[in-house]
């Protein structure tokens, strides 16, 4: 088999997400000098100043936007950020004037809006046009991922268990004094008792013990196909690995993978063991005969969506922890990438989309990050 035809293989467990634009919404707040001007009707008498503040309005919604990016991307921004702010509207789709406020007494204009960013394609952007993304040949090549979407199910914790000691001692002293003359005898005595208390001990608790749902497998396909199909990526599903696996003598490993990642068993806290990661590289070796040579593993947890003040709309959060390995037939899997933990938020009309929107964000910045560090 010719090894110059890297073949992947994608076991990915992940959420069906519909293809659709992800927009993020950022406040922007500005204010303009009125100079020689003055308002009528709540707003500046010259329309320039209110086109003025609107497009710094915008600026500062743009540039809270950006400082949500993480730092590879944020290193590459900068690199061309002119290019972005000269064609800023192509980024912000829409707008919402919140607040605005024309003061005479203060010859000012201020004005509060409510931007929505179209976050996919700034990212497509930034990384098509990148001038340091990687001249690789994709076509026809891949890459070994099993990444697990989970939800939390339970979250058992556990009360502080506390140790106490204490130690008492009691010290008697007595004194006895006697008084003889030529007429009598007489005897005092006298006693005293010192009593002393010493208390201490010491206090344990055990880390929370979390239990997870694990998303729909059967899905999971779409959502990586619509993203590595244009780099001409070809995908290899965990069950066909599994299967050919079984023909070379291993066992079958996807539930047991799938349990040890929901908390049902494992002694690695809802994790792959070591072991079992080991199992499977050992049959992506054999199974692939030098044909598969990445290995994509980790988690995406989502949170309970939630209603975001600012916007009203339901948001979501996505916790990412994803490595990369480069298979080696002698060294295993040598880990060449990695993203997070690292938290991605997402917004949707409803609860349910706003799930979706965060575990698409997630998995897309994921890859697209690991192609850039590569």
């Amino acid at each position: 088999m010719l090894k110059n035809n890297t073949f992947i293989i994608f076991t990915l467990a992940f959420i069906s997400i519909s293809a659709y634009s992800q927009n993020i919404t950022e406040k922007g707040i500005a204010t303009v000098e009125l100079g020689r001007f003055t308002c009528r009707d709540g707003k500046p008498t010259d329309i320039e100043k209110n086109l003025e503040a609107l497009k710094k309005a915008k600026l500062s919604a743009w540039s809270n936007f950006i400082s949500t990016l993480p730092g590879d991307r944020a290193s590459i921004y900068y690199s061309r950020e002119n290019e972005f702010l000269v064609n800023i509207d192509e980024y912000i789709s829409d707008y919402v004037i919140l607040t605005n406020d024309c003061s005479k007494k203060e010859r000012s204009f201020s004005i509060t809006i409510r931007a929505s960013i179209n976050e996919s394609k700034f990212i497509n952007s930034l990384v098509s046009k990148n001038p340091s993304s990687p001249k690789i040949d994709l076509q026809g090549q891949g890459i070994v991922v099993l990444v697990v979407p989970r939800k939390t199910s339970e979250a058992l914790s556990f009360d502080e268990k506390v140790t106490k000691q204490s130690l008492s001692q009691n010290n008697l002293s007595a004194n006895e004094v006697m008084l003889i003359d030529d007429n009598s005898v007489s005897i005092s005595e006298s006693s005293s008792e010192r009593k002393s208390v010493t208390t201490g001990g010491s206090k344990s608790i055990k880390a929370t013990k979390r239990s997870y749902v694990i998303g729909d497998l059967n899905d999971a396909s779409v959502q990586i196909n619509s993203i590595l199909n244009p780099l001409g990526m070809r995908t290899f599903t965990a069950a066909r690995l599994e299967s050919l696996a079984k023909r070379s003598g291993y066992n079958e490993f996807l539930k047991e993978v799938l349990d040890q990642y929901s908390g049902k068993s494992g002694e690695y806290g809802a994790n792959i063991s070591p072991q079992k990661q080991d199992d499977i590289v050992n049959m992506i070796i054999d199974v692939g005969q030098g044909r598969l040579n990445y290995f994509l593993l980790g988690t995406v947890d989502t949170s309970l969506p939630r209603v975001d003040p600012d916007t009203g709309a339901f948001k979501s959060d996505v916790l990412v922890n994803i490595q990369l390995f480069k298979i080696d037939d002698f060294f295993g899997a040598e880990p060449i990438a990695s993203v997070g933990p690292e938290i991605m938020t997402a917004f949707g009309e409803t609860d349910v989309l706003s799930e979706k929107a965060a575990l698409k964000k997630a998995f897309s910045e994921a890859t697209n990050s690991l192609i850039l560090k590569l």
